[in-house]
This record gives C-alpha cells, sequence and structure tokens, in this order.
C-alpha cells in the first residue's frame, strides 16, 4: 500500500513539474529578446484565452520584486501575453515559500486606494465574488499572498462600491 502511494505521490509531483516546464517553455516562446535595439512588441503575443476565476489553482511569481498570486494558470499565462507585448521579461512561476520572501513586512499609509475583486466557491459549490478596498496596492499584493488568495485581473484604483 505505501509504494502506491508512494508512486502515485512521485507522478503527481513529476505532472506539476511537467505542467510548469511546459508552461515556460510556451510564454519562454511568445518573446523574441535582442539587445540594443528598439522594439515594438505590440502584439508580440496573441494568446486570447477566457479563464474561468472561480478554478482555484494558485500560481506564484515575483513581479517587479514584489510577490503576487494568481489565480491559476490560465491568469498566470495571459498577464506573461500582457508583459511580452510591453517588452517585458516574462514571470517565472515559483514556490509559494520563495515569494513570500518577497512579502514587504510594512505597507506604506499614503497611497491611491484600490478595489480588488476575489472570485471564490462557496461551501455549497456555488461561484461567488466579493470586492475589497484597500487603501493602496501594498496592501492588497499583502492580504492576498498572507491569505493565499488571488484577485482577479488588475485592481481599480478607486475605493469599490
Amino acid at each position: 500500500m505505501d509504494s502506491s502511494i508512494r508512486e502515485i505521490t512521485q507522478f503527481t509531483v513529476f505532472m506539476d513539474i511537467y505542467k510548469l516546464s511546459f508552461l515556460i517553455a510556451i510564454l519562454g516562446g511568445f518573446l523574441q529578446l535582442s539587445s540594443g535595439q528598439t522594439r515594438d512588441c505590440s502584439g508580440a503575443c496573441t494568446l486570447q484565452a477566457r479563464c474561468n476565476p472561480y478554478h482555484k489553482d494558485l500560481f506564484w511569481a515575483v513581479v517587479g520584486g514584489v510577490c503576487r498570486v494568481f489565480q491559476n494558470g490560465c491568469f498566470f499565462g495571459s498577464a506573461n501575453c500582457q508583459r511580452a507585448n510591453q517588452c517585458l521579461r516574462p514571470m517565472v512561476a515559483t514556490s509559494p515559500e520563495n515569494c513570500k520572501e518577497y512579502c514587504p513586512q510594512r505597507c506604506p499609509l499614503a497611497g491611491e486606494r484600490v478595489c480588488g475583486w476575489f472570485a471564490y466557491i462557496d461551501v455549497n459549490g456555488v461561484n461567488r465574488d466579493r470586492s475589497m478596498s484597500f487603501r493602496n496596492r501594498c496592501l492588497l499584493d499583502h492580504y492576498a499572498y498572507r491569505n493565499g488568495i488571488a484577485y482577479i485581473g488588475e485592481p481599480s484604483v478607486v475605493s469599490c462600491p
């Protein structure tokens, strides 16, 4: 029995590594980096995906020196596509433990208020969502990675209605 569980665990780890490697290889193919030239990256990535905000399979990445949580691989891939169109390097998925090393211990009190949108499935299996206001983007990011909850899309620079 223990060997069966060990084999299943090893297979699951192998599949997770395989999926992550495949995603990174595809996203890396979207970028064609050349040094010393001004480039027009608009249209570098034409990925058009309709991501399911209620499917939770968190992806963690360090973006601009800050830990960011994505709801699933589709949202992570879509954000990387947007980065490619801005001539930015692709994000690389990392572990939650590594990502949390890039979480600021304190956030400034000043800044523009933001509204984050969170999708979830309640205990009865019903798709739900909620919007939450934060004093600034740092506090939104802090809330997301401390609680292991991803906000969907880019936050609005206003208080939530």
